[in-house]
């Protein structure tokens, strides 16, 4: 049965947290988003070169980004179970329009000269907004929410079954509510109370009414600004909206899909 950890839950500058991040681990192993702080939550459960077949990246920030060079390092050997081998299998990244240009120009400013230094096949995907990507047997569907940046929320279906859908980072939009319809497990940023959350974020009382509109059983919020968490923890439990169950990360979060 295929499984998803909660790598990290954390905000931009989250001064506990790892950066919001996930794993998926099933017929593939695909890491969610992959921030400076995120990925040393990944190395805590593998730093074999072969372990990942992709990384997804939501979007061009810093805190879902920036551990990019680090993990494509570690798997030209930079360190690892045998350190100095690289990776031979492709890796696949994917991500919004313009990812090749921007993991190209990361990788050369961390460790020129940049992708250059890797030996093993890579795989751009660009996904505009609403397209369907296709890896494996699973199938990632698309939509845009409102943020400073391009952004890929995605909804993973196996053999036609939703398993999980996220939000990245920003607004609800129509798109996004679709998007998340009939979902089981919904992870969604959540950065503050009503009213707190900044033009470029959502709050709890809308992601609630997002989880209760999609039907899921599960809401997992997520990139909760680190001074709000525990009045967000209060909002949850004195709230009315959705009946299901909400599972807030305080660290590394496991869970079955299917």
């Amino acid at each position: 049965m295929p499984t998803l950890t909660i790598l990290g839950s954390g905000e931009a500058f989250d001064a506990r947290l790892p950066n919001t991040s996930l794993l998926y681990q099933g017929t593939e192993t695909i890491l969610i988003d992959c921030g400076f702080a995120g990925v040393q939550s990944l190395w805590q459960r593998s730093m074999d070169q072969e372990f990942l077949d992709a990384v997804l990246i939501t979007h061009h920030h810093a805190d879902h980004t920036f551990g990019l060079p680090a993990l494509l390092m570690v798997m030209l050997g930079a360190k690892g179970p045998d350190p100095m081998r690289p990776r031979q299998k492709p890796l696949t990244l994917i991500g919004p329009a313009n990812t090749r240009e921007y993991i190209t120009m990361l990788m050369q400013l961390a460790y020129a000269p940049g992708m250059a230094r890797l030996p093993f096949p890579i795989q751009f995907v660009e996904c505009a907004p609403g397209e369907t990507v296709p890896f494996g047997a699973l199938t990632i569907k698309t939509a845009t929410p409102s943020h400073s940046a391009p952004v890929l929320s995605t909804r993973w279906e196996l053999d036609g079954k939703c398993l999980f859908a996220y939000s990245g980072d920003g607004k609800v939009t129509p798109a996004t509510r679709a998007l998340f319809k009939g979902t089981p497990i919904l992870i969604h940023e959540c950065y503050a109370l009503p009213g707190q959350e900044g033009p470029i974020h959502t709050n709890i009382q809308t992601v609630l009414e997002v989880a209760a509109e999609a039907g899921a059983r599960i809401l997992i919020p997520i990139h909760t600004q680190d001074t709000q968490r525990q009045a967000i923890l209060d909002y949850v439990r004195e709230q009315h909206i959705y009946s299901g169950q909400v599972l807030v990360p305080d660290g590394a979060m496991s869970l079955q899909l299917g």
